[in-house]
């Protein structure tokens, strides 16, 4: 019975990743190469830019770090999801719209040519150089927690251990990548949303029902400690609101300066288009991401000894679901991560082909997709046991957050700027951001709350009494109407 279980679930996790692949391919064969070079070209309606984008925003953190979180600290890490709402509002009230705009103007498939664009510098250029830089070191973090999610999803879920996890999950994930280029890292990460809704409603529904049945369930929750379901956790309202600012400061950030987000508003068919995937979007992120998180609170009084809780999930649904269902959330999960690994490969492959300027044209993506994929396992490897899922991710985000995203939002907001005032909001707000986290101040408030106002405090003092560069000009008097974006 017990082999039975196991090779009905393996075949139906088998089904799910085929899928993947076939749907990577499909989107390979509907690629043109123009289209890759000019991502505007891509012409993606609202669901494929929401669903994709939130797919490719909600990483391995949701199904490991967020469950962790839960399992460990209780409600209180529900203000995380909470907070990145109130950011998320405020983003896509002013922004996607605008950046498909922009980078209609501007022919931009990367972040490195919106904020370049018309300022007449090189691919040498300390601006050019510095943004690219930014993105390169802070995706291969934001990758290496993906794999270290994939590891702990195989280790869950099949009871494989060591190195070969790790190698494994990232070689099924690079192929992918590869095969898929851009469009069929949309078409995949669309797929794999509707997995992941189907995935949290079976496993929230079956976590409650097993909760609901289970006797020593109040006990158990009793015994995580007297802060466990109080949203403020062992802290104030004053502290509570910190963390909620810090985090809605890091969505805002997050949605201007992950790449691998960014390009699905560049890649919508119109202005108009890109600001109407804003619901589907934020409303996918939020049901997966709180979800997750209250399955964690529920897990800690089901399975309360579990060694690492952010293998939880994969634990809890081997252990209690029928094996079609294991298969089938099995195959949600590692979508989940696979998906955002996917797309940060091929947004780091575009960021790397920016820094080496004549040269781009010979640098093939799916190559450069294959060389860093491994090169971010590799440095996975060597950090392994010494971070978290959510350490790596939110950190990597945050920094890129406090770096790039008071850059872009000046471009597309067309407000005064020169190369001058920009690379230096890019230098001290990343290095602030630097500064706060080796200062171990993190813990008071995210350290893209700080780097991201300095980056606008430093372009103002800079660019205040320089003359309204040519794009500055431009961009106010072609600036999207909001009008026209609803």
């Amino acid at each position: 019975m017990e082999s039975h279980w196991n090779i009905e679930a393996m075949g139906v996790f088998f089904v799910v990743l085929l899928a993947t692949y076939l749907i990577a391919w499909k989107g390979r064969r509907d690629s043109r190469d123009e289209a890759e070079e000019h991502i505007g070209k891509q012409k993606l309606n609202r669901w494929l830019v929401g669903l994709s984008a939130g797919a490719a925003a909600n990483s391995g953190f949701v199904v490991t770090g967020a469950v962790g979180l839960g399992y460990s600290y209780g409600l209180h890490w529900l203000l995380l999801p909470f907070g990145w709402f109130f950011g998320d509002i405020v983003f896509w009230t002013f922004f996607p719209h605008r950046i498909n705009a922009y980078g209609a103007r501007a022919s931009a498939t990367t972040l490195a040519d919106i904020i370049t664009h018309d300022l007449k510098v090189g691919r040498l250029h300390p601006l050019t150089i510095a943004s690219s830089t930014i993105v390169v070191l802070c995706l291969g973090g934001y990758t290496m927690a993906q794999w270290v999610a994939g590891q702990k999803f195989l280790e869950g879920a099949f009871g494989i251990t060591g190195h070969s996890t790790l190698i494994i999950f990232a070689a099924v994930t690079i192929a992918y990548s590869a095969i898929g280029r851009f469009r069929g890292s949309v078409y995949t990460d669309t797929f794999q949303a509707v997995t992941r809704v189907l995935g949290t409603f079976i496993a929230l529904g079956s976590m409650c029902w097993v909760a609901a049945r289970d006797p020593d369930f109040s006990e158990h929750i009793r015994g995580a400690g007297e802060g466990f379901l109080n949203f403020l956790g062992d802290g104030t309202v004053a502290s509570a609101i910190g963390f909620i600012l810090g985090y809605a400061a890091a969505a805002l950030g997050f949605g201007l300066a992950q790449p691998q987000v960014t390009t699905r508003y560049l890649a919508a068919s119109s202005p108009s288009e890109a600001r109407a995937a804003r619901w589907i979007y934020m409303g996918y992120v939020q049901l997966t991401w709180a979800t997750m998180t209250l399955f964690g609170v529920l897990l800690r009084g089901v399975m309360p000894s579990l060694p690492d809780p952010e293998k939880g999930l994969t634990v809890f649904v081997s252990a209690t679901l029928p094996a079609v269902f294991v298969g089938l959330i099995l195959g949600d999960i590692f979508g989940a991560i696979a998906s955002t690994a996917n797309s940060l490969l091929v947004a780091m492959a575009q960021a790397t082909r920016d820094l080496f300027g004549g040269y781009r044209a010979c640098l093939r993506l799916e190559w450069l997709s294959l060389i860093l994929g491994f090169g971010t396992m590799l440095a996975a490897w060597a950090l392994e046991g010494r971070s978290t899922v959510f350490g790596l991710a939110i950190t990597s985000i945050s920094f890129m957050a406090a770096g790039l995203a008071p850059a872009v939002a000046i471009k597309v907001l067309g407000w005064r700027h020169s190369a001058l005032s920009l690379t230096a909001a890019v230098s001290i707000g990343f290095f602030a951001a630097l500064a706060w986290n080796l200062g171990g101040l993190s813990g008071v408030i995210n350290e893209a709350a700080i780097g991201i106002p300095i980056g606008f405090f430093t372009n103002f003092m800079l660019a205040r009494h320089a003359a309204p560069s040519r794009s500055t000009s431009s961009e106010r008097s072609t600036s999207v109407p909001d009008e026209v974006a609803r």
